[in-house]
């Protein structure tokens, strides 16, 4: 690869929260991708994988199992947020992400959901994988929503397209799109997730109405700009035949042809009890491969061909 890391001299003006650089992703878009999954979302759905990433302020991870009961936390904790009895005790209440406990704890069994990073920051390590890119690889700008840090990613867009790095974007659709139009106008490949088109049913799963995400569709497909529509198939939630059937025939009246159906898994749960948050495990099973067929011939029936 002729591509050289060389230093950077862009000087931002802008930063955000991120919570998590995933290297060598192969399901977030072609090829081999380093995934960047900023903090904030305006939905919640009810199975959010990255609940994490769900408020837009910074907050406190507690993993308990690496915990070793020294206590330091006590002592740091400028709020008298975290008590002691055998193990730390977090009044999420009382604390105001000062993060202090986080400097002395030793086994990081406390550690902040995100980091701030500059523009510059972002670019250093996003060009430490850029050998592994190769000609389809690249970054995808995940979440939370993407979208909803339009000045961080107008800066950060054109540092990776003058080193010529495929970029994609996943995004829920919620944004507005003033702001998110120059900049998917740059992007490569647009991953449009959709959880359900039954406005009510919408609605109960995401806290959200889905007419604005229906109407950002339709302008990233009449701006010509490269597009993925997925769907992530939730057992109990989103998977009726009524409701494929339904999504089927919204991506055919689009005008679309195909879909990249996406099956659930539990492995966010793992986080919940982590973030002491209201969210509550969703109790569905993870959809198995032979299940997730059955739901794909819904879509084949109506003319859209299924990508997995």
């Amino acid at each position: 690869m002729n591509r050289k890391q060389e230093t950077i001299n862009h000087k931002p003006v802008a930063t955000a929260l991120i919570c998590n650089i995933q290297r060598f992703s192969v399901h977030d878009g072609p090829g081999i991708r380093s995934t960047v999954f900023f903090k904030g979302c305006n939905l919640r759905c009810l199975w959010c994988q990255n609940p994490e990433a769900l408020k837009f302020e910074n907050e406190l991870v507690f993993s308990e199992e690496r915990c070793i009961s020294c206590g330091e936390c006590v002592k740091a904790c400028p709020n008298s947020a975290i008590s002691f009895n055998g193990r730390p005790s977090i009044n999420r209440e009382s604390c105001k992400g000062q993060f202090a406990c986080t400097l002395v704890c030793p086994s990081k069994a406390l550690e902040p959901a995100a980091k701030q990073y500059s523009v510059t920051e972002l670019v250093t390590e996003l060009f430490k994988d850029i050998d592994y890119y190769g000609p389809e690889g690249g970054v995808t700008l995940s979440g939370g929503e993407p979208m909803l840090k339009s000045v961080f990613i107008k800066e950060l867009l054109p540092v990776l397209k003058e080193n010529k790095i495929h970029v994609a974007v996943e995004t829920s659709g919620y944004f507005d799109w003033e702001k998110a139009e120059p900049l998917l106008s740059m992007v490569d490949l647009v991953l449009f997730d959709i959880k359900a088109v039954t406005k009510k049913l919408h609605e109960r799963l995401t806290g959200r109405d889905n007419g604005l995400i229906h109407d950002n569709l339709g302008k990233i497909i009449g701006a010509g700009i490269p597009r993925r529509i997925r769907m992530p198939v939730v057992p109990g939630m989103n998977d009726s035949d009524e409701e494929l059937e339904a999504v089927a025939l919204f991506i055919k009246n689009a005008g679309e042809s195909s879909v990249n159906l996406l099956p659930y898994h539990r492995m966010w749960e793992n986080k919940l009890k982590k973030l002491h948050d209201t969210i509550k495990p969703l109790g569905a099973s993870s959809l198995s491969e032979e299940a997730l067929g059955e739901k794909a011939e819904i879509f084949r029936k109506n003319g859209i061909e299924v990508i997995f």
